[in-house]
């Protein structure tokens, strides 16, 4: 009674629900996700930081000022001397003239994250779209297999409607009878469960979409093309993978940026100079004076008991660590689209060998119900035959859907 009134509950949720497809569903994952929005953001800010070091270039306006008491002290970064006492201001500008290679260097590691930053959203975009793929996928599956299980309960209940009339007139035994009541009762308790895979299927959904959970959704079953193999060029993707594939790009990006590293260990070893021209404001006992001034600053740490060599010595190792590490990505790409391969050659074999099985169970199982009806067989032999017809219907019904799966991970890791 209650599997009933839960496949009215259902049936009637199923009218009234909005229908997405599994292209609108990737579509609304993608715009709406919060991970996709996070890694937009990150992207954002590395566009702002990547501004931010080329304005490292420019000229910079600045501006000192205090109260000073002093012995003719040179005021800090300005070759201005001060009175003995009193307020000074100055102001000025100030233009890096040579950094030894680290204003370069900064802003080719602003646009390394920023592209970092563009890499983890295209990975972000691509991982969101697998995943829904997978949830819409798994409650198509949950679909398929209520059907085959429905069928089959009906198949259960004639059998064991067959089998109590036969024990009525003591054609069977009582054994018999409770081990087709107990595979009913199992079958029930199966139906439960997809039943209740498809609700937490379709709220995960719900979820990743961003949607109400109050809201009422559905999903509808697609086209799915069993050849996916005469459209795979192997060698032409693998070498995609190796080339332009996220996962290559990362492991590029690290080679290019221990390389900046090593720009920037460099950079510490040289002077750095700096250009300046401004305007002092003394004032000193209600008397104001004002001069103009200019000049070349330059900071060179010229003796440090190797510390800069042995941080230049330390990046240095760092480029050799991050090539090795990029040669190690490689096959592993090649180790993902290898597998990714096989594993879609495997389905597509295996679809072939559950169609066959199915047929199998057919002939099988309508061969058996006649011999069950009269008598030929028991209603044990029976229950193997529609056991067995039951399983290879769910799995023909599904396996396209694995395939398709399949399909979009070898996908995936050519992007």
């Amino acid at each position: 009674m209650k599997l009933k009134i839960l496949m009215m509950f259902t049936m009637t949720i199923s009218l009234f629900a909005k229908v997405i497809t599994i292209d609108k569903a990737i579509d609304l994952a993608i715009k709406q996700g919060e991970e996709v929005s996070i890694s937009a953001k990150s992207l954002n800010i590395s566009q702002k930081e990547l501004n931010s070091a080329f304005k490292t270039a420019l000229p910079n306006l600045f501006y000192v000022g205090g109260y000073l008491k002093t012995d003719g002290a040179f005021l800090e970064n300005t070759p201005i001397q001060t009175a003995k006492s009193g307020y000074v201001n100055f102001i000025g500008l100030s233009q890096p003239i040579f950094q030894g290679g680290a204003i370069t260097a900064k802003i080719k590691k602003a646009k390394i994250e920023e592209r970092r930053a563009a890499l983890a959203l295209l990975k972000n975009i691509r991982d969101t779209r697998l995943e829904v793929i997978s949830i819409y996928t798994g409650i198509l599956s949950a679909k398929n297999s209520l059907e085959a299980y429905n069928i089959s309960k009906e198949q259960l209940d004639e059998a064991l409607k067959y089998e109590k009339e036969k024990e009525k007139v003591g054609k069977t035994t009582k054994a018999d009878l409770l081990k087709a009541e107990y595979q009913l009762l199992d079958m029930e308790a199966s139906i439960l469960e997809v039943h209740n895979q498809i609700e937490i299927g379709l709220l995960t959904l719900k979820q990743k979409l961003n949607l109400s959970n109050s809201e009422s959704i559905d999903v509808e079953n697609f086209y799915i093309d069993g050849n996916i193999l005469k459209n795979i060029d192997y060698d032409s993707d693998l070498n995609q993978a190796l080339t332009s594939g996220i996962a290559a790009n990362f492991a590029q990006l690290n080679v290019s940026e221990a390389d900046i590293e090593k720009m920037l260990a460099r950079s510490e070893m040289l002077p750095h100079v700096k250009g300046f021209v401004g305007k002092e404001y003394v004032t000193e006992d209600h008397r104001t004076e004002n001069s103009w001034g200019g000049g070349v600053i330059v900071n060179w740490n010229i003796f440090q008991f190797g510390k800069d060599y042995d941080n230049y010595e330390a990046a240095h190792i760092g480029v050799e660590k991050s090539k090795s590490q990029e040669r190690l990505a490689q096959n592993d790409i090649r180790v993902n689209v290898r597998s990714a391969y096989l594993d879609m050659v495997k389905l597509t074999k295996l679809e072939r060998v559950y169609f066959k099985a199915l047929e199998e169970a057919e002939e099988n199982y309508n061969r058996d119900k006649i011999k069950f009806q009269k008598g030929m067989i028991s209603i044990l032999d029976f229950l193997i035959s529609q056991e067995v017809l039951t399983t290879s219907r769910v799995k023909y019904e599904n396996i396209r859907l694995t395939l398709y799966n399949s399909l979009e991970r070898y996908r995936s890791l050519l992007i």
